[in-house]
């Protein structure tokens, strides 16, 4: 009777997380971010590939991760997550003079053309790591869709705007169990990336 029980818990609980996974994903392109040029399914490798938008900017200035109520709560971990990647990749490939979160220069602007960064989560989706392990593909992909605006610190002009989305693959997920967690600090390596790409120094 037990294992009849189990085995019915455990049919139940693959249909709930096989319709969550046909949900279907939000269209950023539409609406609010209509007239904005997106870029699907990004890596290191295919931001690399974009022009260049713009150069002279010595210094990156990061303001906080703007996330919904909703996504802060269902994703406790994500803002510092992509915060703490993206500060580390842009530090790391020292390619500008200073890049500094916002709240960080309050007492000190520094010298030279300053880039303001902002980013916000549009919208998400991270399969839990149990859900994973017993629904497998059938629980869907996991997704970050961003969208990103550049901003010269002195005029306040936005510079530059773009929708950056990643998503994972269900199939290799099901095989690496809990690789999909990464995606905030994998997404923060690819804006960051993506920004020395659009904006070089020179």
């Amino acid at each position: 009777m037990k294992i009849c029980k189990v085995i019915g818990l455990m049919a139940l609980s693959l249909l709930l997380c096989s319709c969550a996974g046909q949900q279907q994903k939000a269209t950023p392109t539409q609406g609010e971010y209509a007239k904005v040029s997106s870029i699907e399914g990004v890596s290191l490798e295919t931001v690399q590939k974009e022009p260049k938008v713009v150069s002279g900017y010595e210094n990156i200035v990061l303001d906080p991760l703007q996330i919904s109520p909703q996504f802060a709560k269902d994703y406790p971990e994500t803002a510092s997550q992509f915060q703490s990647s993206l500060l580390q990749y842009l530090r790391e490939k020292n390619v500008y003079k200073h890049v500094e979160e916002a709240q960080a220069l309050k007492a000190k602007k520094p010298k030279g053309k300053t880039l303001i960064v902002d980013v916000k989560v549009v919208d998400m989706r991270i399969v839990n790591q149990n859900t994973r392990f017993w629904a497998g593909a059938m629980a869907g992909s996991s997704h970050i869709d961003l969208y990103l605006k550049l901003t010269d610190a002195a005029s306040r002009k936005v510079i530059h705007e773009k929708l950056i989305a990643t998503n994972n693959n269900a199939f290799a997920s099901a095989w690496a169990v809990g690789s999909e967690n990464s995606l905030p600090t994998d997404m923060g390596r690819i804006i960051g990336e993506y920004i020395c790409t659009v904006a070089p120094v020179k």
